[in-house]
């Protein structure tokens, strides 16, 4: 399992807790959006990266949320499994 705290309006995370395997993707904290896309290339078949991208945007995230109690997409993964 992995956890990561992320300031939005610095678009910076750090890691709270992981995995081997996602934290040799993503080290232990930086820039949030660069980490994210990172992550998202890594382990989402292609042709969902443009819409995980889309919704993990960082600078726009807090806009996406504004009137909206949580935000939801559906992508499948490398391993074929789907979130």
């Amino acid at each position: 399992m992995h956890f990561c705290l992320i300031d939005l309006q610095r678009d910076f995370f750090e890691e709270i807790t992981n995995d081997d395997e996602t934290h040799r993707l993503t080290g232990n904290n930086g820039c949030a959006s660069e980490k994210l896309y990172q992550l998202c290339d890594a382990t989402v078949v292609p042709e969902y990266r443009d819409l995980v991208r889309r919704f993990m945007d960082v600078p726009t995230l807090a806009e996406r949320l504004k009137n909206e109690e949580y935000i939801s997409t559906e992508y499948r993964m490398c391993d074929g499994s789907w979130h």
